[in-house]
């Protein structure tokens, strides 16, 4: 499944929510570590420059849905 990047940052009380919020209404979001998102795409180094902040991950076809819901809130 191909995913788009809703959000970047730290991990945040806003992003739980943003999760929640799609997750409730049918959407696979879901959040990842950057350097873990890194890591499956091959990119390795020995001290991650992102540190401990996290995507926001929206299956591709569902994005177009997701907008809707995130600007209703």
């Amino acid at each position: 499944m191909q995913y788009e990047i809703f959000a970047a940052g730290e991990r945040c009380a806003y992003f739980d929510s943003m999760v929640a919020s799609l997750q409730h209404a049918g959407i696979d979001a879901k959040q990842i570590a950057i350097a873990d998102y890194d890591r499956l795409a091959g990119y390795v180094p020995e001290v991650h420059p992102r540190g401990t902040e996290v995507y926001v991950l929206v299956p591709t076809d569902q994005t177009v849905a997701a907008r809707e819901i995130l600007k209703s809130q």
